[in-house]
């Protein structure tokens, strides 16, 4: 586990927030558009914008809303509409009881394939099929209505007649669609109306020519204000995308300031309290694993790391250069934990820590010795013979993971192998092995 992985989980947490505030599916986050903020949201409501106008981030949202609305809604109005269907068989059982078959057989003729075609793909995520039988489904069921009032008395088919453009305005504000496709569906109602009636009066074409107009002017009427209905679900959903938005933004901000909390400035590497949490984070989770494993408990080793004659150094190419030695150790450091299972941390002036969980022998003196070789490597004098400029000596406490050593006591085990280590001439290694002796406590 290198130390980055630490942080890493907050972007993954603010894409899975994103994807949940706004209520689009992992696959349908635009990728590609620029990040959506409130600020940009609040420029479209307090302009105004049509949908057309909308960026494509926004605009591609609330056009996955407006499936998803359908895919939520379409069940339940197609089993509504076969409900409807079924039930005016009855009304035709009272005002004719001699088309009560013919009405019948028409219904589950017309009707019913679409609804059961509609039913299939809303199942199988066939938006667009299910959408256009969403809108067939009425626009049959009205067809019949019209056929059938042809074959009644004017006072009956008056009513007929009169149910269906009661549909038409009922559809115009129940039906999911955008305002373009409730201007088709209106035409394509129209459209079957009249030609049921031209099929029923071949002889008298413009029969029921007023209920066709009704027809019109019920559509025309009713459209504006599907309009505005339309208008208030976009003005609705620009205010959860904005508090969405103004909630990842917060989110983000947080994470920015954790991160700053935890982070040292200089190297980039966590600083004392974030090693200190994500040391027990890490013991806890391989304990776990040794638990619940049959094999030996692994080792955990603590390592402090102090660069060699660093005051010296600073002395002689001043603190500016000083600064850029830690920051390229820091750097080093990151790079060999992000390879190994450990983690890295500043733990005050030129002294650094490490800790490694060993996954197999030797991991342990491996990490310490490539820690110790990649510092030696970092400043090398020009010439064959000149020495590195920036050593370290390392002190490494270990003790397996079941033992009951704290993490202060570790990191003072460390300490005095590091001091061992400077009085044994520095730029070397020295480590304490520490007996099992009583519980792992943070």
């Amino acid at each position: 586990m290198g130390v980055m992985e630490s942080f890493s989980s907050a972007e993954a947490a603010l894409l899975s927030a994103y994807a949940v505030g706004t209520g689009v599916r992992d696959e349908s986050v635009p990728e590609r558009h620029a990040p959506i903020d409130s600020e940009q949201i609040d420029a479209i409501v307090q302009e105004g914008r049509p949908h057309s106008r909308w960026p494509d981030a926004i605009r591609t949202l609330y056009d996955d809303e407006i499936v998803r609305r359908l895919s939520r809604e379409e069940h339940f109005l197609f089993l509504l509409g076969l409900l409807i269907c079924l039930a005016t068989i009855l009304i035709d059982q009272i005002v004719n009881p001699d088309m009560v078959r013919e009405g019948a057989v028409l219904r589950v003729l017309a009707v019913a394939p679409i609804t059961l075609v509609g039913l299939i793909a809303s199942a199988n995520k066939w938006h667009q099929i299910a959408s256009f039988c969403v809108g067939a489904s009425p626009i049959a069921f009205a067809t019949v209505i019209v056929h059938l009032s042809l074959h009644l008395p004017p006072e009956s088919a008056a009513r007929y007649l009169a149910a269906a453009a009661i549909m038409l305005g009922l559809a115009n504000i129940v039906l999911p669609y955008a305002l373009r496709g409730l201007i088709l569906f209106d035409l394509a109602y129209l459209t079957a109306a009249f030609a049921a009636n031209v099929w029923g009066r071949p002889d008298n074409p413009t029969h029921n020519l007023d209920f066709l107009v009704l027809l019109a002017i019920i559509g025309c009427s009713t459209l504006p204000l599907a309009w505005r209905f339309e208008r208030l679900r976009q003005h609705n959903f620009l205010l959860t995308l904005r508090s969405n938005a103004t909630s990842i933004e917060l989110l983000t901000a947080n994470e920015r300031l954790r991160d700053l909390s935890d982070r040292d400035p200089l190297t980039g590497l966590p600083n004392r309290r974030c090693f200190a949490r994500v040391f027990d984070e890490m013991v806890e989770s391989r304990r776990l694993e040794d638990a619940s494993a049959d094999g030996p408990s692994r080792r955990i080793a603590v390592m402090m790391i102090d660069l060699d004659h660093f005051k010296a150094f600073n002395d002689t190419h001043g603190h500016t250069a000083g600064d850029e030695c830690l920051s390229m150790v820091g750097h080093e450091l990151a790079s060999i934990v992000d390879r190994e299972n450990a983690i890295a941390a500043r733990h005050g002036g030129e002294e650094f820590v490490i800790a490694v969980v060993e996954e197999a022998d030797g991991d342990i003196g491996r990490v310490a010795e490539d820690v110790r070789h990649q510092i030696a490597t970092l400043l090398l004098p020009v010439g064959r013979s000149g020495r590195s400029m920036i050593t370290t000596s390392i002190g490494v406490a270990i003790a397996a993971l079941d033992q009951t050593v704290s993490r202060d006591a570790l990191l003072e085990t460390a300490d005095a192998a590091l001091y061992d280590a400077k009085r044994a001439g520095r730029n070397r290694i020295k480590a304490i092995e520490i007996e099992p002796v009583a519980a792992l406590t943070a």
